[in-house]
């Protein structure tokens, strides 16, 4: 599995879509969706976690993170999949505690995702820096 994060409209969705030009693609916008669909294709993309995890918001953290990374363990038993995350924060804490607690997490969150992840990769503004 392969994770790409990086601040919003970095470049990570056009440096991924380059990648699978040539793939049998199943493209995923989690923000379009309440629950994951099933993997259909030879290599999965999976963007914007963290609206997932903001749909979310009212369901205990352990469940939505375990749900996710059940999930996403069928798709990798399945496909290759490429995961894409945008980096919320860079330090600064939101004065929202809603804001805040999404932020908190989909922190957690990314941590299971890296953890499980081969190869971790920032992308900011265009330009890679390989992390995993």
């Amino acid at each position: 599995m392969q994770v790409y994060i990086g601040g919003a409209n970095n470049g990570k969705r056009a440096y991924v879509r380059q990648l699978v030009v040539e793939r049998d693609v199943q493209w995923i916008e989690c923000a379009d969706y309440q629950d994951l669909p099933k993997a259909s294709a030879q290599t999965i993309v999976l963007a914007g976690v963290e609206a997932f995890v903001e749909h979310h918001l009212n369901r205990p953290e352990e469940l939505v993170i375990e749900d996710f990374m059940e999930t996403l363990n069928t798709y990798r038993s399945q496909s290759d999949v490429i995961v894409i995350v945008t980096e919320n924060g860079r330090g600064i804490v939101p004065i929202v505690a809603e804001t805040r607690e999404l932020r908190d997490r989909c922190g957690r969150l990314f941590q299971q995702i890296f953890k499980e992840a081969t190869n971790v990769t920032r992308i900011w503004y265009g330009l890679t820096e390989s992390l995993k």
